[in-house]
């Protein structure tokens, strides 16, 4: 019986050890901190904006250098919101060519957003939308095109004038495991919003500027995932040694 015990118990530490360094193992899908703007192919990256041209004056998106963390090159709207609670600003980022990459689980669960976020000026901003897009095929090759839905994420701790704040998000708790979006595409296509509803303020504002920075999508597997992959392998290792 005590030997039974002890093989359970070295079983048991062998699983955690083996979820660790699972764990160790997670995969960075893609990552970009905007210091080598955008491109169309080869380099397979883009960067197009949209706005509400109603109710928006002096409306910009760029990449330039100093905007970023660090005195580094980030990705800024700026815009006058000339109406109360009313007007928008989108960015859509498109990454191609072997980029995303790792991405290969179907839960979306396992994918973590990360991104840096700075107010220089304006009223803040409570949430920002974010909808993500993917195409099987590179270049936005292949079909269907899926998509999560957009969902607002909570930037309520980012004060104007505060500097930079990190954000973390776990896309299956911000989309809801969305059935429509396949991780797993070749091509993302990320569409970042800023509603005039979301402003701190509310509106009308002068110059609302809202910069990002070193935005990374990485999958993670779940700790349960990682329980039966550490518990399948040493298992396994504890039959092949029983029955050597």
């Amino acid at each position: 019986m005590k030997k039974l015990s002890r093989n359970y118990l070295t079983i048991a530490m062998a699983a955690l050890l083996g979820g660790f360094a699972v764990a160790a193992q997670a995969q960075t899908v893609w990552s970009d901190n905007f210091d080598n703007g955008y491109f169309y192919p080869p380099n397979q990256n883009e960067l197009v904006g949209y706005s509400d041209v109603s109710q928006l004056a002096n409306y910009s998106l760029t990449a330039a250098v100093g905007t970023g963390e660090g005195g580094s090159q980030g990705l800024t709207w700026r815009a006058d919101f000339l109406g109360s609670y009313t007007g928008w600003m989108q960015a859509q980022l498109g990454y191609s060519g072997g980029n995303p990459s790792g991405n290969t689980s179907l839960n979306l669960s396992d994918y973590t957003l990360s991104f840096d976020m700075d107010i220089t000026s304006g009223v803040g901003l409570n949430h920002m939308q974010l909808n993500i897009q993917g195409w099987p095929g590179l270049w936005y090759g292949g079909s269907p095109m899926t998509q999560t839905g957009a969902q607002s994420i909570d930037t309520s701790a980012v004060t104007v004038g505060g500097g930079w704040q990190n954000i973390t998000v776990n896309l299956g708790t911000l989309f809801g495991n969305a059935t429509g979006f396949d991780p797993t595409d070749q091509t993302y296509q990320m569409q970042w919003q800023v509603n005039g509803w979301e402003l701190a303020g509310g509106g009308p504002v002068t110059g609302e500027q809202i910069t990002i920075d070193n935005v990374t999508i990485t999958m993670v597997p779940e700790p349960s995932t990682l329980a039966l992959i550490g518990l399948g392998a040493a298992s396994l290792a504890w039959l092949r040694r029983k029955n050597s």
